[in-house]
């Protein structure tokens, strides 16, 4: 089905159509077409949940080694959701439906779960609008703008910020429930707020849902209780892992260090740090006024932020400059 549906829309973009696909899952509050700009190859929905997600942003790694050349600046960005995006008439889309459609056909996907599908999806839709030429591997050379995130909403940012009083005055083109499984009843959600002015389903459901991937676990985030560092902390092989380690870097700023006795210390000023008393694999890292709950793995950590569920990756500077 995957394969087919790029065929499809090759088909149409030979013939001249210029196409808006959109998955089932999405409930129309406008007319899209009004709010398309008509100026790229390609313009899709992201897959972000603010500007810095949505559009992109100047990531800096610190590398102190290399003295006034240490600071190395890139670009990250959420990716695109090829479940949503509008494809117009030319040679450039085409050849993204092209590659995508012996993307979906060279994948061996007959026994792949829904999950799966989608992630193969994303991660190939994302590669061929970014990955430059190199090597023997030549870019379709399709333009790309992204979707206002604010008006082509995904189900992250519907029940994760739009939903919220704050940003009651915005008023969406169209929701795609993206992000979670129980579709249906976040659709009806989506479609009572909009069309029948009422929220009260809406604000009743939860941020995630129950149900998920089911060969994935959700972890638990539990921000309350002590937080504060305890003398069995000098023992745990995790809180020596990250003094031994520091600095590192925050979403690419450096400058973060876990020091002894429960002292962190940030470019954005002192905080305290320690063991999570609830998940011994977990530390807690708080600073200006925000809880984070720190997971470690494959050289690198990811917090996780009360309140919101923000989400920033970490690396050791010590261990980058070490492989060098």
């Amino acid at each position: 089905l995957l394969a087919f549906k790029w065929r499809v829309l090759a088909q149409l973009l030979s013939q001249g159509f210029g196409v808006l696909y959109t998955d089932p899952s999405t409930v129309l509050v406008s007319d899209p077409f009004e709010a398309l700009y008509r100026d790229a190859d390609i313009e899709a929905m992201s897959l972000g949940w603010d500007d810095p997600s949505s559009y992109g942003y100047n990531h800096v790694i610190d590398d102190p080694s290399m003295g006034f050349t240490r600071f190395c600046h890139g670009s990250r960005i959420v990716g695109y959701e090829p479940s949503l995006f509008f494809a117009s008439p030319t040679p450039e889309a085409l050849a993204l439906a092209s590659r995508m459609q012996a993307h979906a056909a060279a994948e061996s996907l007959s026994s792949a779960s829904r999950w799966e599908m989608a992630r193969l999806e994303r991660e190939a839709f994302l590669s061929e609008l970014w990955m430059p030429s190199h090597k023997l591997y030549v870019s379709t050379g399709a333009i790309v703008r992204v979707l206002n995130y604010m008006c082509f909403v995904n189900s992250k940012f519907m029940f994760r910020q739009l939903r919220h009083d704050k940003l009651s005055s915005v008023t969406p083109v169209l929701v795609t429930i993206n992000y979670h499984t129980d579709v249906e009843r976040r659709m009806q959600a989506v479609f009572d707020r909009y069309h029948e002015h009422n929220k009260a389903l809406l604000q009743a459901l939860p941020l995630a849902d129950n149900a998920g991937d089911p060969s994935q676990s959700v972890p638990a985030n539990p921000c309350d209780g002590a937080r504060s560092w305890m003398a069995s902390a000098e023992a745990n092989d995790l809180a020596k892992r990250a003094i031994a380690e520091s600095p590192w870097a925050w979403g690419g700023v450096a400058g973060f260090e876990f020091a002894r006795g429960g002292e962190l210390r940030t470019p954005w000023g002192a905080g305290h740090w320690g063991v999570h008393s609830e998940l011994p694999d977990t530390l807690f890292a708080d600073f200006v006024g925000s809880k984070h709950n720190l997971r470690f793995s494959h050289g690198v950590a990811v917090s996780n932020r009360c309140g919101d569920s923000n989400v920033v990756l970490l690396r050791s500077v010590k261990n980058a400059n070490l492989r060098q």
